[in-house]
């Protein structure tokens, strides 16, 4: 049955859902058969089906459901079961959730919209809260009245998980950097962040330092385990710290890594809860507290001793009582502030601290006297000069010798750290400098410039935008980056984009941007990665571009001039060649003359002929030849056109063929393959008039997927065929025009110049490739890529020499459908002289009215280029009242007939215009005999 046939019941349109609607029962829905529901509905329903958009059509007080197959993708296992069903049933988890929006829109005319809303949804065995962009807009009927709800509707469900993720862990980095950075400033002081799910660690570079291990921003935990020297606590184990059990406070010796020495490490920590009060982050400080420990042990053993390492310290030592009122200072300490030792015991510190770092200090230094714990703390103290200098305190409490350790002594030390807080305040300087120049590049740059996340939505953009596009920044914050684009430009554009997802470093992009006013502008971009952040710079070429297709289009007005003056000189010798003979003719008959006239047939047809042959090579060039590709085996071809080839170079030119052993089978025309070789040896022969070599090899290429993109190709397997010759070669000049309609260099009447057109056609058509490499003086190597055929298609042998008798027909039926008379006369004259029957019309209309007759047809045979209906409409037609009925197309060219293949269907064929009568009659057996074998 033809196929036009299948869409004979409305909706008249293919897909899943279209077959589900028209196929519903009467009874399945309140509506009744199809052809009596409303027209609004078949019409809304007509629209949406073939859309690619997920849209839904809510019908009446029950608002039955009707869809497209866009919908029905995203339904999970309730599709098929929910066409045409009320809502309510189809949707009871989220019906809750969109009856009164529905209500609103039915009774009241009103429209609704909204983005990346959250409804519960049950595709499969549980409910899931998923996320749509959706509009619901009233559906009217032709009195007027509001019938059912328009749902148009996109799926964002992936796109707001991700950008909740993202946020997640965005915030996670800034927590890490901020610790990082506390670390840094410091100075002395490694920072570090342990997630306990993964028991990794995220540490500065001081903290790698301090433990003597490799900078990495990121450690296993236990790589730091194996350091410590407790044997009763090597490391905070992660059930402890999951229980909350584990100590956050605490030191211990470790031995390090890169020079073994033992060493005392101060770990101070927090840690860091979920939404359910489960531990999942702990993050703090450690410091090297080997000198306050070898401090602690000198003061243990003698407090004369301590004194004087005191005194050789360069930092200020202090000591204080339990109650935290200083009873000894070290001269270091008496004479950097200038006063002395009576001066500065018990609260006399406090003259000596800035003021407004004062209150900060005696709030920290009572909870370190209340809590017993370490105190430290950073503030300005003043010089003997008057100067204030930053300071950073740590002090340790220690423990009596009582067993009851009731008695608690303090032991200080000042660090002067102006240096390194005027070095961390350039730094902040220069970044803030830095900022401000880029803020300013920013601002003033007449490029675009843009800030997008991984899904591309808009973070950022700077002035520039409304400049040259027209856009806001309010508009254009939180759009889809794609939503700018020329609709062919979006898929080049994302192909692009994920190979900077996959790690190319940078890129370059140019396509059609939206001007606010609904114009394009081409914008050449530059887009580098980082981290989840694309940021591009875009500067506008439309103007270059513009001119660049002027100049092509000027280069192609050149070359339409060069190939019509030479259509119009090779015509024009062609014709002469067939009117002088006919004319001559003519002269002769009316004379009564009649000896001699085989002369001027044939010169008549040998022009014929030629111009037959200037089309095909026309044709070819300009990739319109119809071709009937199938699997061929290339050595075999090549191989049987051996003797042709010899005959055809003459004995100067040595014939030297070469099969690759893994060529296998290309897919093409193997005639079209036949006459390109042909054509490359001819050329060859002729650039070798004193003799040579003509070598043609072939073999297997494989191009991936970046070789391909630069050759313009399909990755894949190819067969390569190669022509070579020892010839004179090509100057620049000339290997420039190779390709080029007419172009030759030989002499006036020897050459067509269309022969490497031809093969350049050929190729291009066959979705191949030609490639040509000469030098003068050095030879011509031509190559042809032909795709390489599957490996369950069989390559078809080259045919046999010869052809059968002349086939007679048996009085069958014939239809001819033919516009131009003098085809039409002739086409006749033979099917009568063969023994057939015909029928003829000029047009489609007229052969479709016998069609629909009783009349008896064994064939039809139709002109392709038809006025009106077209020849391919009328088979079509022809096949749905007479199944069987074979059909033969005869064609001069045909627009959409490039390939046989994908042309005709089962039991048609097609011969193209000029044929030979032979060719012609065999065809027609053929096509007659094909049916009736399969009758049989």
């Amino acid at each position: 049955m033809s196929t036009s046939n299948q869409f004979n019941r409305w909706p008249a349109c293919g897909g899943e859902a279209a077959d589900l609607i028209r196929h519903l029962p009467a009874d399945a829905t309140p509506l009744g058969p199809q052809d009596q529901w409303p027209k609004a509905l078949r019409n809304v329903i007509d629209l949406m089906l073939p859309s690619l958009a997920e849209i839904v059509v809510l019908w009446g007080p029950d608002y039955l459901a009707f869809y497209n197959d866009a919908h029905a993708r995203s339904l999970g296992n309730k599709h098929p079961g929910t066409m045409g069903r009320p809502t309510s049933l189809n949707a009871p988890e989220m019906w809750p959730e969109v009856a009164e929006g529905f209500e609103r829109v039915r009774l009241r005319g009103e429209t609704i919209s909204g983005r990346d809303m959250p409804f519960t949804i049950q595709r499969g065995v549980e409910s899931e809260q998923s996320y749509f962009d959706f509009s619901w807009s009233p559906v009217r009927e032709e009195d007027g009245h509001i019938g059912g709800v328009l749902c148009i509707m996109t799926e964002t469900t992936e796109l707001v998980r991700a950008t909740q993720a993202l946020a997640a862990s965005e915030k996670k980095a800034r927590e890490r950097d901020e610790q990082l950075q506390m670390a840094q400033a410091a100075g002395g002081i490694g920072g570090f962040s342990l997630d306990i799910q993964s028991n990794t660690m995220s540490v500065s570079s001081e903290f790698c330092r301090i433990f003597g291990v490799p900078e990495c921003e990121v450690h296993p935990c236990n790589a730091f385990g194996r350091l410590r020297l407790d044997p009763h606590d090597r490391m905070t184990t992660r059930a402890g710290l999951v229980a909350g059990m584990a100590p956050l406070d605490v030191e211990y010796p470790i031995r390090r890594a890169n020079d073994g020495a033992v060493r005392w490490i101060s770990r101070r920590a927090e840690l860091v809860r979920d939404s359910e009060g489960k531990p999942v982050l702990m993050r703090g400080v450690v410091q090297d507290i080997t000198q306050r420990k070898q401090a602690d042990a000198r003061l243990r053993q003698s407090e004369a001793r301590f004194r004087v390492l005191a005194r050789a310290m360069p930092d200020h030592v202090w000591t204080a009582t339990a109650d935290g009122r200083i009873d000894w200072v070290s001269e270091s300490m008496c004479t950097f502030v200038g006063l002395g030792q009576a001066e500065l015991l018990g609260d006399g510190w406090r003259r000596t601290m800035h003021p407004e770092d004062l209150p900060r200090a005696t709030q920290a230094w009572s909870q370190a006297l209340a809590n017993r714990t370490a105190y430290e703390n950073e503030a300005r103290l003043r010089r003997h000069d008057g100067a204030w200098r930053w300071h950073r305190a740590r002090v340790q409490p220690v423990e009596g010798s009582d067993a009851l350790r009731t008695s608690v002594r303090w032991i200080g030390i000042n660090t002067d750290i102006e240096d390194q807080k005027a070095a961390q305040h350039r730094l902040a300087q220069r970044v803030v400098e830095r900022t401000r120049d880029r803020d300013r590049l920013w601002q003033l740059s007449a490029d675009i410039m843009l800030m997008a996340d991984v899904r591309g939505r808009i973070l950022a953009v700077n002035p520039a935008w409304q400049a040259l596009l027209g856009w806001s920044e309010a508009q254009l914050l939180g759009m889809r980056a794609m939503r700018l684009l020329h609709p062919g430009d979006v898929a080049p554009t994302v192909a692009e984009l994920r190979r900077l997802q996959g790690g190319q470093m940078h890129s370059r992009i140019e396509n059609r941007v939206r001007h606010v006013d609904g114009s394009y502008r081409t914008v050449s971009w530059t887009a580098v990665p980082d981290a989840q952040l694309l940021h591009a710079v875009g500067r506008d070429v439309t103007a270059l571009r513009e001119s660049e297709a002027r100049l092509r289009q000027s280069q192609k007005m050149d070359a339409i001039g060069q190939l019509t003056g030479g259509i119009a000189h090779d015509f024009n010798n062609l014709l002469q060649g067939i009117t002088g003979p006919i004319e001559l003719m003519r002269r002769r008959m009316a004379l009564g003359r009649t000896e001699g006239m085989e002369r001027y047939m044939d010169a008549a047809a040998q022009s014929a002929r030629r111009a037959a042959s200037l089309i095909q090579r026309l044709l070819a060039f300009s990739r319109r030849q119809t071709l009937d590709p199938k699997p061929m085996n290339v050595n075999e071809r090549i191989a049987s056109m051996g003797e042709l080839l010899r005959r055809t170079l003459g004995e100067q030119v040595r014939l030297s063929i070469t099969p690759g052993a893994a060529t296998g089978a290309a897919f093409g025309d193997a005639a079209q393959l036949e006459s390109a070789i042909l054509n490359l040896a001819i050329n060859a022969r002729d650039a070798m008039p004193e003799g040579g070599e003509l070598r043609i090899g072939t073999s297997a290429v494989l191009f991936d997927q970046a070789q391909a993109q630069q050759l313009d190709l399909s990755p894949g397997r190819y067969c390569a065929i190669s022509v070579a010759d020892s010839g004179t070669g090509m100057t620049p000049e000339v290997l420039a025009k190779a390709f080029d309609p007419f172009f030759t260099t030989k002499p006036i009447g020897q050459g067509t110049g269309l022969g490497l057109s031809m093969v350049y056609g050929f190729a291009q058509q066959s979705r191949g490739l030609v490639q040509i490499q000469s030098q003068p003086g050095a030879g011509t190597t031509v190559t042809l890529y032909l795709p390489r055929a599957h490996a369950d298609e069989s390559a078809s042998p080259a045919g046999p020499i010869g052809a059968p008798p002349l086939p007679q027909g048996q009085g069958e039926v014939v239809l001819v459908v033919e516009d131009d008379p003098s085809v039409r006369l002739l086409v006749l004259d033979v099917l009568d002289g063969l023994g057939y029957r015909t029928l003829y019309v000029h047009d489609g209309a007229s052969a479709i009215l016998i069609l629909r007759s009783t009349a008896r047809i064994d064939l039809l045979v139709t002109d392709v280029g038809l006025p009106g209906i077209n020849g391919r409409q009328v088979a079509e037609i022809a096949r749905g009242l007479r199944p069987d009925l074979p059909v033969v197309f005869m064609t001069g060219y045909a627009e959409h007939a490039s390939t046989r293949a994908e042309f005709l269907a089962p039991g048609m064929q097609m011969i193209s215009k000029p044929f030979e009568i032979d060719d012609f009659a065999r065809l027609v057996q053929q096509a007659i005999h094909s049916v009736a074998g399969s009758a049989a």
